[in-house]
């Protein structure tokens, strides 16, 4: 990068006789035919990037396949031209490029772009200085035929610190030529421009404050089928004091880093849970019915029926499930209560029953004076017996 400098007044009888020997026809003038020993130009890959800070360029428009392109047409280096994207290229108005404004007075041309004494950075339109960049346009790859009405050059879009202009010089009655603002950033539509076919010439470059400027273009034409083609960019512009080796070209924005696909593995698939639904209804046969176990308050089961109890002599005692039985009077022989014990071991017993072992009160008194009566009943027998 070059040591800055200290910004120098143009001569104002030099710049004023400059800007009388130029013509609007000169800059508008169609470009001549290309030198047989010019070689044809490279075509840069994208990617290729570069930093521009002298020499002459284009901003240029060519048909490819019935497509538009916009390109730099690099030709800086002389006798070896380059076509380059405009998103990798960055143009450096250096230091060199800086003038102070002239008073008004000496040079009345500057009018509108600042007070004298203010500084502006401009192309080699403005000084006879060698190697400062001069930006042109350029449609001598588009042939009159090629397209209806030249090209036409919008600017969607200038970002920047400060104001840009692209001007021309035009005839004045008074000044004899003056600047004519073509393209300025500090009106809310910037303006455009409107190039013939098979044209090359160079507009005025004004940038008034230092920093980076981003210029998106989109150049269109319509080609003889009516059909619109277009293409749009954007251009990069560093001002002044400015290490261009720190600026994104193009809209400042880095392009993502390339992605590495892996290579597929043997991985199983996780396996999905599906959501949860709901619960499935069983359809199968039902099973059987589980019987209700029987409570106190159901009906009693069948009773079964005791052994009917004997007498030692083999004869009938009476049933005790029979008909109720006239209990023993109170004068009952004192072992009329063993006669139970002898009924239970003849093979009497009470009916077991589904409540229990626990028999109702007025039960067990039946059956133990049932069993009182068969025993005396079955003494009076043996008595009768004996008196025989």
């Amino acid at each position: 990068m070059r040591a800055a400098r200290a910004p120098r007044a143009l001569p104002a009888a030099a710049l004023a006789a400059a800007l009388a020997l130029s013509s609007p026809p000169l800059l508008l003038a169609a470009a001549p035919p290309a030198r047989a020993a010019d070689p044809p130009p490279r075509e840069a890959p994208a990617g290729e990037r570069v930093i521009l800070n002298g020499g002459h360029l284009d901003l240029a428009a060519r048909l490819r396949d019935g497509r538009l392109e916009f390109r730099i047409k690099d030709g800086t280096v002389a006798g070896a031209p380059v076509w380059r994207e405009p998103e990798d290229v960055l143009l450096h108005f250096d230091p060199r490029h800086e003038i102070v404004i002239p008073p008004r007075e000496e040079v009345p041309q500057f009018e509108g772009f600042g007070e004298p004494g203010r500084s502006l950075w401009v192309d080699k339109d403005f000084e006879s200085e060698e190697g400062l960049l001069w930006p042109g346009w350029n449609t001598t790859e588009i042939l009159p035929a090629d397209v209806r009405d030249g090209v036409s050059v919008s600017f969607p879009r200038i970002q920047g610190p400060g104001r840009f202009v692209l001007g021309r010089w035009e005839d004045d009655p008074d000044l004899g030529v003056r600047i004519g603002v073509t393209v300025d950033s500090a009106r809310s539509d910037p303006g455009g421009v409107r190039l013939p076919a098979f044209t090359h010439s160079h507009p005025l470059w004004i940038l008034d404050t230092q920093g980076v400027y981003r210029i998106t273009m989109e150049l269109t034409a319509t080609l003889p089928s009516g059909q619109r083609v277009s293409d749009r960019e954007t251009l990069a512009v560093a001002v002044g004091n400015v290490d261009p080796r720190t600026v994104e070209p193009g809209d400042g924005i880095p392009d993502p880093p390339p992605t590495t696909t892996p290579s597929p593995t043997t991985t199983p698939s996780p396996t999905t849970t599906p959501a949860p639904g709901p619960t499935p209804t069983a359809t199968g046969t039902p099973g059987p019915t589980p019987t209700p176990t029987p409570t106190s308050t159901g009906t009693p089961a069948p009773t079964s029926a005791a052994p009917t109890p004997t007498g030692t002599d083999g004869t009938t005692a009476p049933d005790p499930t029979g008909p109720a039985t006239t209990p023993a009077p109170a004068s009952v022989p004192a072992d009329a209560s063993s006669g139970a014990g002898a009924g239970a071991a003849g093979g009497g017993r009470l009916a077991s029953t589904g409540a229990g072992t626990a028999l109702p009160a007025g039960i067990a008194a039946a059956v133990t004076s049932a069993g009182a009566a068969a025993v005396v009943l079955v003494r009076r027998n043996r008595r009768k017996e004996a008196a025989r």
